[in-house]
């Protein structure tokens, strides 16, 4: 096949056209069959096309190639390698070398016995190189055990430019003809893991030879492990060529599933199976999800079967598959209950990351954060990644205290003195994340230390693919941060490397880079990058709109929002606000476009279609909006989980949308797996329908179970989180007196203050929990008097009342003046006034002496409430929940309210002569 045939066979799944016979970038045009000459030179190192480009039916987020796995990545210390690879062999040297305890012992032995050297020596001799190298890096260099067997002399970091590593690696080009395919894919794998360019000389006679054997062996005896090997270390190459090479190792994968009986062999597929999305469709999942619920549910505990287990989720949750198999997650997840302190660390971390993105089940959330906080308080102070890693699994349900340890920890030990290494720049990530600290020099430190490792790392750390991500993990960091933190150094250094990428890589024709590139480029403008869009991109984003998949898409609306909100006190940017409408017209028309187009989109794809649409909040399309909603039509509860639900009823209160339907499919799912969920998301679901000022029967069902998870869960809430629950069971009369005791005690006031004192965004959070602390007492004062809460917010709402303005909108004054022409006697009226508990009431009237009224309507307090559209539900434009609630509490005080609708106010039949006088009298003087 020649190379051009193969390009254009795989070039029919890419999103760039075939047909098209020049490919546009942002300054030149390139002649494809350059191109394509290029990519099949003999030495691809210098171009090549990442793998996650392809489109690809079943994955429609970015494919991590660096999550690849290793059969020694997790070990604890030293393991016997010489019975993995060589088992029953009795060669005295391989015993030799696999007994050794440094890179220099290694060395010597190939050295004083080159004459004698065999396949089996050399095979031996480079596992054991990647055997010391992971202690290396566990032991040596992160944990720094100064005990440690491994000299400082062995420097790992510089194995590649090392002399004897290199005659090691002439060694093995010369006997891997003669090596067993055990041998062979060992080798393999470790050279990639070592760092060996996949592409170079040696690496490829071994892929070539073991995928030629491989090809040629009878499928029965091929081991499973052989091919997760082969897969680990052909998926590296991130090109066509690679995917090429295992498109023709699929079929074996797939006869290979067929006949799985043990845990290993079902790790080991489930490691090929991840690595392999391309080739993933539903009826070869259809098939391995019925192999391991055969296999693992209901079987006894095995060390086996536990690491078996950990590869299975990270299988089934990846991007596309994470909400097809919910119940067998969760029923797995279960079944490593009781186990988790014999999980390794590596495994552990894993896990830790799968729970996080399913937010259930509450079980292991509580056994996990148990154990590692365990480890914690036994790891010593001066170990490096270990604790880190640690850290980032406790952080998500630390306590405000455990917190503000880990705080002081990173203070004092990894970020101020810029002392971490690379690979600790992951875990901090997620610490750092997780701990929206207030400590600027924390995060200063971090993205600095980041920033100067880009720089003066070698060039492959600067690959488009791992600045995007970088790129990826400061977006999330800023949006976690309220957009309240910014480093300019990192963001224009950032800038000027994807715009060397835009210019001289591929980037600027593959839509699901270029999206990424664009969405950062335009998030975050300062005086040195300019505040106005690049029009050569915008135009670039428009004429290839029809080309963005979902999650382009919704990347290129988040940073449109991004950019909208860094630019808001930029009053004079017309041509940015042109760029932003165009786009986002043409982002909704793309949108609606997928909708049509493809009706089987998947939960998760419908949420991001929804996020992305509530991003372009300025450029509204109504049609696109009930489109959304009405695809959710085609779930039922069955197909929700708690992350899914979670990220739909944010998306609901974001559009400001209350949709009865499917709000009730959400209740379905929590009733059924009441005994699962973290309180985190059933407060999320509370807050909705207290917002809204609704409930259905499926509510109703669901409080009983709600106020015992918000119960149960109580000391771990954040405090703001665990007020807003409180909130809305005292709205709907379901508030506990054991939630009450804690809310109200010193305990709970501490934490709040502990909060209050290192929270991140001090100029909005400490207003916002001080707000609903004062409503919520009242709460439980005017609604639960039988509870005996003392009102302690009596000096708080007069400083507030103090700084209230007085109405000045046309709406109020319109009523003001109506108002004072029905009632003459000024002494019974008052404007802007307020209630006992601190209410602010519009216009309060007193009737007892008015002649109108009648005998019986004597001592009657009226008050006159406006509504505007916002405290209105938009669904039904009746009123949410905090203005229910208020009338409720004035009624309770002994008011008669009364509310006046702006849109009623402003309406057609009000234009009439003395219309707004009469309406007026018939709500004040209402007929008994």
């Amino acid at each position: 096949m020649s190379k051009m045939t193969l390009f254009k066979q795989f070039g029919t799944n890419l999103k760039i056209s075939t047909k098209i016979i020049h490919m546009k970038t942002r300054y030149k045009t390139i002649n494809y069959n350059a191109v394509c000459t290029k990519l099949y030179e003999t030495n691809p190192l210098k171009l090549v096309l990442p793998l996650q480009q392809l489109h690809r039916k079943y994955c429609f987020h970015s494919f991590r190639g660096d999550e690849t796995d290793s059969d020694t990545e997790d070990i604890e210390q030293k393991r016997d390698i010489k019975n993995i690879i060589l088992l029953d062999n009795n060669d005295t040297l391989a015993t030799k070398i696999s007994e050794c305890k440094s890179l220099q012992d290694i060395f010597d032995i190939l050295r004083s016995n080159n004459n004698q050297l065999n396949w089996k020596n050399i095979s031996m001799a480079i596992a054991m190189v990647r055997e010391l190298q992971i202690i290396y890096y566990k032991v040596c260099m992160f944990e720094k055990n100064l005990n440690s067997y491994i000299t400082p002399e062995n420097i790992f970091e510089n194995i590649l430019t090392n002399n004897d590593f290199l005659n090691l690696l002439n060694l093995v080009e010369e006997h891997n003809k003669f090596m067993n395919i055990q041998c062979l894919s060992y080798s393999l794998l470790c050279l990639h893991k070592i760092g060996v360019d996949i592409n170079c000389t040696v690496s490829k006679k071994l892929s070539y030879r073991l995928q030629k054997i491989l090809m040629t062996t009878p499928v029965e005896e091929i081991e499973p492990c052989i091919l997760s090997r082969f897969t680990v270390s052909i998926v590296s190459h991130r090109d066509l060529l690679g995917l090429y090479i295992l498109k023709d190792i699929w079929p074996i994968v797939l006869k290979k599933l067929n006949v799985c009986k043990t845990y290993e062999d079902i790790k080991h597929i489930s490691i090929c199976l991840y690595n392999l999305p391309w080739f993933l469709n539903k009826s070869t999942m259809d098939n391995f999800v019925t192999i391991v619920e055969h296999t693992l549910l209901n079987k006894p505990q095995h060390d086996d079967k536990i690491k078996c287990i950990v590869k299975v989720l990270r299988l089934i949750n990846s991007p596309y598959w994470i909400n097809q198999n919910i119940d067998l997650t969760r029923s797995l997840l279960l079944n490593l209950q009781g186990v988790i302190k014999h999980i390794a660390l590596y495994d552990m971390i894993q896990l830790q990351m799968i729970i996080v993105k399913q937010s259930e089940p509450y079980q292991l959330f509580e056994e996990i954060h148990n154990e590692t906080s365990k480890w914690l308080s036994k790891a010593d102070v001066d170990t490096d990644i270990t604790v880190l890693r640690l850290l980032s699994c406790i952080v998500p349900s630390s306590s405000a205290s455990r917190r503000k340890h880990i705080e002081s920890l990173l203070r004092k030990q990894f970020l101020l003195n810029n002392s971490f290494s690379q690979l600790c720049i992951g875990p901090l990530f997620n610490i750092i994340r997780n701990l929206k600290t207030s400590d600027l020099h924390i995060c200063n430190a971090y993205w600095s230390s980041v920033l100067d490792w880009l720089i003066t790392g070698k060039p492959s750390i600067r690959e488009h693919h791992k600045l995007l991500r970088i790129c990826n993990r400061y977006m999330n960091f800023n949006n976690n941060m309220s957009g309240t933190y910014r480093h300019y150094k990192f963001e224009s250094q950032m800038i000027n490397w994807l715009n060397e990428e835009l210019e001289q890589g591929l980037s600027a024709i593959i839509p699901s880079k270029f999206s990424k590139i664009f969405s950062f480029f335009i998030s975050y403008p300062n005086e040195n990058i300019g505040y106005e869009m690049p029009e050569v991109m915008v135009k670039k984003v428009l004429d290839t709109v029809g080309q963005y998949s979902v999650y382009d898409c919704y990347i290129i609306s988040r940073g449109l929002n991004t950019a909208f909100i860094n630019r808001k006190n930029k009053t004079s940017l017309p041509m940015f606000l042109d760029q932003y409408v165009r786009l986002c017209t043409a982002l909704n028309k793309r949108c609606l476009e997928i909708l049509n187009q493809e009706p089987n989109l998947s939960i998760d794809q419908l949420n991001s279609l929804y996020r992305g649409y509530n991003h372009r909040y300025n450029v509204k399309e109504p049609e696109l909006f009930y489109k959304i909603l009405d695809r959710y039509k085609n779930f039922t509860s069955e197909h929700f989980s708690s992350r899914t639900i979670r990220e739909l009823t944010y998306n609901l209160v974001t559009s400001d949308w209350y949709d009865a339907e499917l709000l009730d499919k959400c209740l379905k799912y929590f009733i059924k797996n009441h005994k699962y969920l973290l309180a985190e998301n059933v407060e999320k679901i509370l807050t909705v329908f207290f917002l809204y000022g609704v409930n259905s029967e499926k509510f109703i069902e669901f409080l009983p179970y709600a106020t015992e998870i918000i119960n149960r869960d109580k000391f771990k809430m954040s405090g703001l989180n665990f007020m807003r629950a409180s909130l809305a069971l005292c709205y709907f009369y379901s508030l506990p007196t054991s939630i009450k005791d804690y809310l109200f005690s010193v305990e709970f006031l501490e934490k709040l203050d502990d909060e209050l004192n290192n929270c991140y965004a001090k100029a909005t959070y400490p207003l916002k929990v001080r707000q609903l602390l004062m409503i919520l007492n009242r709460a439980v004062c005017i609604d639960y008097p039988e509870f005996d809460v003392p009102w302690f917010h009596t000096k708080y709402c007069e400083e507030i009342q103090s700084l209230v303005p007085k109405h000045t909108g046309s709406f109020y004054l319109d009523v003001e003046k109506r108002v004072g022409q029905l009632i003459k006697n000024k002494g019974y009226l008052k404007a802007n006034s307020f209630s006992p508990y601190g209410y602010k009431l519009d216009f309060e009237i007193s009737l007892n002496n008015s002649k109108q009224l009648k005998n019986e309507n004597k001592n009657e307090k009226l008050i006159l409430l406006l509504l505007n559209e916002k405290d209105l539900r938009k669904t039904d434009n009746e009123m949410r929940g905090l203005s229910k609630l208020k009338q409720r509490h004035l009624e309770i005080l002994g008011y008669r309210v009364v509310w006046i609708k702006k849109s009623i106010w402003n309406s057609m039949f009000m234009t009439e002569p003395e219309a707004k006088l009469s309406y007026l009298k018939s709500l004040i003087w209402k007929k008994p």
